[in-house]
């Protein structure tokens, strides 16, 4: 009997054993699984303790698992600056901490959006953020001159590398100004601005873009009249992304409308309406609501979504020539020339560049040239492509001697997508190194090839 009983629990083991190794290398069909245990739920009672015991240790891995990777997308309202307590005067600089829902795995992108700010006299406010980690941010509010109480905020906060945020927080009498960003492959046909904060007087203004370039964006602030004289002071964030994040966007000038009515939903966005201008006089409070039937601040503002979905991919670029000369006689005057054929350009001086290759340049040959002296031994890597299932590198040695003085990589690149290619070059001594870099989800600096020249 007792042998019977430990006969079944192996036989029993081994099935959990062989389902939990299923479970864990594919994707199974959750019905499916759970009519197998219910099947044997009722016909073993040893069963039933083993898989109350399995499903005990699934309820604390489903618990861990989402503290272990962390998010990519949040948002969440800031509550402190609409408390009863909350008054925005007398140059009082208030500073708060919030916190995001759940931790990231990278410091994110921040921007915020002025839902509501009450205002009765001119009053001169100032908003920004900083010292952004991966847990939390902080939010910085004063109001110079006048007073300002129930400033509703809400924050978005992205980790996602294809997104550049821009911030242009207490700019002073802006006309136009050009912003850098980092990602040469940002979407130049669309972009946004969020206008968080400004000086209330007797002025009319809204902002705008003037140019998106692979390099930098330009923003000019319109006075209306153009030649108004008192200064402006405004601060707002530029959100640039890929052209698939940016659906049904619109913009409205100088509306006292509901915004809200004849707007389509997208699932997996954010649905953002943000201040680009302000309108004179201001009564009672700004807002982009209608909660409160009092009188509505004429503004300008814009309106969409902003997609959770993005399918845009950026890849190295892909190697499909490759040929090594071995040479017995010295044509180079230097250790190692790197030769660009499609840009005439020659890296040759120890050092570290950047050579940024254009979006309509779809093949790329480069030769490297390396002298070989004798009693070393070159070790190259070259990588094929960004996701080569197997044998992703042609790795070779080779032995300087007096029959081999020089090699001559010759390599031919294709992109897979039509992209600008960033590349970080390093010349040192005895190593040499090409990277791209990559803005996905994660920056990437993906390997082109790399050689390096030791003692035998």
């Amino acid at each position: 009997m007792y042998s019977q009983s430990l006969k079944n629990n192996e036989y029993i083991c081994f099935q959990f054993n062989f389902l939990f190794r299923v479970l864990q290398n594919i994707q199974f069909d959750i019905i499916t699984f759970f009519s197998f245990l219910l099947k044997n739920i009722f016909n073993n009672f040893e069963y039933f303790c083993l898989i109350f015991k399995v499903l005990k240790t699934l309820k604390l891995l489903l618990l861990i698992l989402p503290q272990i990777s962390g998010i990519i997308f949040d948002q969440g309202l800031c509550q402190e600056t609409c408390q009863t307590n909350f008054v925005c005067k007398n140059q009082i600089q208030y500073t708060f901490t919030i916190a995001f829902n759940s931790p990231f795995d990278n410091v994110p992108q921040v921007f915020l959006v002025l839902d509501h700010i009450g205002v009765y006299v001119k009053t001169d406010f100032r908003m920004w953020i900083d010292n952004v980690t991966k847990q939390n941010f902080n939010l910085f509010v004063v109001c110079l001159t006048g007073h300002a109480h129930c400033v509703r905020i809400k924050w978005y906060a992205i980790d996602d590398q294809r997104f550049q945020i821009v911030n242009a927080f207490n700019t002073i009498n802006l006309t136009q100004k050009k912003f850098q960003h980092k990602n040469k492959n940002v979407n130049t046909e669309i972009a946004l601005i969020s206008l968080i904060s400004h000086n209330f007087d007797e002025i009319n203004f809204k902002l705008q873009f003037d140019e998106i370039t692979s390099d930098d964006v330009t923003v000019s602030l319109i006075k209306v009249p153009a030649d108004f004289s008192k200064q402006v002071q405004v601060g707002f964030q530029i959100i640039l992304g890929p052209k698939e994040a940016f659906q049904k966007f619109s913009s409205i000038i100088d509306s006292t409308e509901d915004y809200l009515k004849h707007i389509e939903e997208v699932q997996n966005a954010w649905f953002l309406s943000l201040f680009t201008g302000m309108g004179y006089p201001y009564t009672d409070a700004v807002r982009l609501d209608q909660q409160w039937q009092t009188a509505f601040t004429p503004c300008s503002h814009s309106h969409g979504y902003l997609s959770h979905n993005i399918s845009t991919m950026f890849y190295s670029l892909n190697l499909i020539y490759f040929q090594v000369i071995q040479k017995s006689q010295l044509s180079s005057a230097t250790q190692i020339s790197i030769y660009f054929l499609d840009n005439n350009q020659v890296l040759n001086i120890v050092g570290e560049y950047n050579v940024t290759l254009a979006q309509g340049l779809e093949k790329v040959t480069i030769d490297i040239t390396v002298v070989c002296p004798q009693g070393k031994i070159i070790e190259s890597n070259f990588k094929k492509c960004y996701d080569c299932s197997l044998q992703q590198l042609y790795k070779s040695n080779y032995q300087c001697s007096n029959t081999l003085k020089e090699l001559v990589f010759k390599t031919y690149y294709v992109k897979q997508t039509p992209a600008y290619s960033e590349l970080l070059i390093k010349i040192q001594e005895n190593f040499y190194e090409m990277k791209q870099i990559l803005y996905n989800q994660k920056i990437e600096e993906a390997l082109i090839f790399s050689i390096n020249l030791q003692a035998i």
